[in-house]
């Protein structure tokens, strides 16, 4: 018994480490151009920069929390595919399985969730920010 407990820990520790270095890799990836936002480079440079990645870089407080913003929204994007990809996968997979296909709907209305939450704050966000500056 305790042989089949310890896999099952093993197996878990796994899943967790492969889980840490996706999630590393991608933020990684995705973080970088953050270091074009935050470094000092002549302007030349910042606007081809934010034409190549469209991503709208100014030398401003604002532009920076708006291109920061920009970023962690394409972040909670890019999750959200990864797990409606792999709940779609799991679903079809599952076999039958009810435990399966039960987890897979259940992640799927999760992230679903999340990305209209985060919707919904960045759409207050902005809705607030327009109101403070005058723009609404």
């Amino acid at each position: 018994m305790l042989f089949c407990w310890r896999r099952n820990l093993n197996l878990y520790i796994m899943k967790i480490k492969k889980t840490i270095k996706i999630l590393v890799g991608a933020s990684s990836f995705l973080l970088a151009p953050l270091t074009r936002v935050l470094a000092q480079i002549d302007d030349t440079l910042t606007k081809t920069a934010a034409s190549a990645s469209k991503i709208n870089v100014d030398a401003t407080i604002p532009g920076t929390v708006g291109a920061i913003i920009q970023l962690a929204l394409s972040f909670v994007g890019t999750i959200f595919f990864v797990f409606i990809v792999y709940s779609g996968i799991q679903w079809m997979t599952a076999g039958g399985e009810e435990d399966k296909v039960d987890k897979a709907t259940t992640r799927i209305k999760n992230a679903t969730i999340g990305l209209a939450i985060t919707g919904a704050a960045y759409f207050l966000t902005w809705f607030i920010s327009r109101a403070v500056t005058g723009g609404v």
